[in-house]
């Protein structure tokens, strides 16, 4: 039985046990330490709250995990849960006595939850995990064996979306004993293996109350403390999820000014703690780009009010008068540092201008089937728009050398002539097929040419043109 079928499956069981469990008094209480308590090399810690029907495949597949149960203990902080997840939590501590229960009044963030259940245990590592994924059956013995090996004090493991989480999985393409802090910052969700000794040598705890990006806040200031972060990335440690009623704490409404002081306050925290000043002002700048910026993602930006716009523009200015000098706007790429330069001038209208001009220059690029024996390549763009250039680039995989052709207009199609002999140039390789559009004075990123529908592979200046597992459009000069 796949994830699926095993949370379909909670899913129908669980409505009928909190159907019949109701809306119960929340009362404090605490199952006490576990069997485990002295032994446990790792410490799992949930904070719960309404987490019902995911809950059950969480806690199913924790106890599935092929770790001896001596050495790790699951710590689940029930906040107030109204949905009966409470009285699941009691169900498998009875049945596991390396699992404890802690139930306590609602505090709205899981802030307090998680550094309760820091408190409440002694083992070397502390895992944090939320009450709607699942972790793969191995995920604790890998994990515990690799920090042990290599006495790591943060380990990022893989992660896998599901029901449409994103993940940045470029992220978690390689195990890395030692991970550079620029590259770990671009992760900051609690789902980390995290060396208990670096939290008390630091003082370091997640804040109270509701706080967003509070995860962010903790983790920026174990990276910085660490010795030693690692990415884990030889197995399907943790599938972290998108609720499908939209319940996550991630998927609510965000006010932009709290939302940009959080991110105020993680710039803080790496700007007092990074001993590189320089170093520090990059840190700043990626996460500016990653959780500011992405604000003006088009549809994003254009869907919300003329009000919220303007909020969430004044909020950023303040971001940029504070921690964003020229000199590093300046290293932004397309499309960042145009939204940069227009945030700071509290430029909506050029925003809005902007987002326009940034969705023109993302339309699908689809080659047609080239005639036997030519060397002209045709390309189509949907939608159509009318660009001050269009190049096609041809990139030789692997190496820092490429061809530029120009895309000429006509008819429906755009369309540029690829000599063998220039592309023989480039050597026996692979070589990938780009688009390159400019308009409003904007050169967009190269996009992937895709490959036509149907035909292929075929034959082009003598060489094997193929469409890649991607759908994209790449010739095989190897021959």
């Amino acid at each position: 039985m796949d994830i699926t079928d095993k949370f379909g499956s909670a899913q129908r069981k669980f409505k009928q046990f909190a159907a019949q469990v109701g809306q119960l008094r929340i009362v404090p209480s605490d199952t006490g330490p576990t069997s485990s308590a002295q032994t446990a090399r790792v410490a799992v810690v949930i904070p719960v709250f309404n987490a019902v029907p995911y809950l059950q495949v969480l806690l199913d597949s924790l106890a599935a995990q092929d770790l001896d149960p001596t050495l790790f203990e699951v710590i689940a902080v029930d906040d107030g849960s109204t949905d009966g997840g409470g009285q699941l939590l009691d169900i498998f501590a009875a049945r596991h006595p390396n699992w404890r229960v802690i139930r306590q009044r609602n505090s709205g963030w899981p802030g307090k939850p998680r550094n309760v259940g820091i408190e409440s245990s002694v083992s070397d590592y502390i895992f944090f995990c939320d009450a709607d994924d699942i972790m793969g059956p191995e995920s604790l013995r890998r994990m515990l064996d690799f920090a042990d090996e290599h006495q790591v004090d943060v380990l990022a493991p893989r992660m896998v979306g599901i029901g449409g989480r994103g993940v940045n999985s470029t992220l978690f393409a390689k195990t890395l004993v030692d991970t550079p802090i620029r590259q770990i910052m671009a992760t900051l969700t609690p789902q980390k293996l995290i060396r208990r000794e670096l939290l008390a040598a630091h003082g370091i705890r997640f804040p109270l109350g509701k706080v967003r990006l509070e995860d962010g806040m903790m983790l920026a200031r174990c990276y910085l403390s660490a010795r030693r972060i690692s990415i884990l990335a030889d197995y399907d440690y943790y599938f972290i999820r998108t609720r499908d009623n939209g319940t996550n704490i991630s998927s609510q409404g965000t006010v932009p000014e709290k939302y940009t002081d959080s991110v105020l306050e993680i710039a803080r925290i790496i700007k007092d703690t990074h001993p590189d000043a320089k170093h520090a002002e990059l840190l700043v700048l990626d996460l500016y780009q990653r959780k500011l910026l992405r604000s003006y993602v088009p549809a994003r930006f254009r869907g919300m009010s003329p009000r919220v716009r303007d909020r969430w523009v004044k909020a950023h200015a303040r971001f940029v008068s504070q921690h964003i000098p020229l000199h590093l706007e300046e290293q932004l790429g397309f499309p960042f540092r145009q939204r940069s330069e227009l945030v700071r001038g509290q430029d909506v209208e050029g925003l809005l201008r902007l987002a326009a001009t940034e969705e023109a220059l993302r339309p699908n690029c689809r080659a047609a089937l080239p005639q036997p024996g030519g060397a002209e390549l045709r390309v189509q763009l949907e939608p159509k728009a009318k660009f001050e250039s269009a190049h096609l680039l041809a990139r030789a995989r692997g190496k820092d050398t490429q061809l530029l052709f120009e895309l000429r207009p006509s008819n429906r199609d755009h369309v540029t002539h690829l000599p063998a002999s220039e592309l023989a140039s480039l050597g026996k390789v692979i070589v990938d097929l780009y688009v390159q559009l400019r308009l409003d004075g904007i050169d967009g990123n190269p996009r992937r040419l895709l490959a036509p529908e149907e035909g292929l592979p075929a034959e082009f200046g003598g060489k094997r043109l193929y469409a890649t597992v991607q759908g994209n459009l790449s010739l095989d000069q190897r021959n």
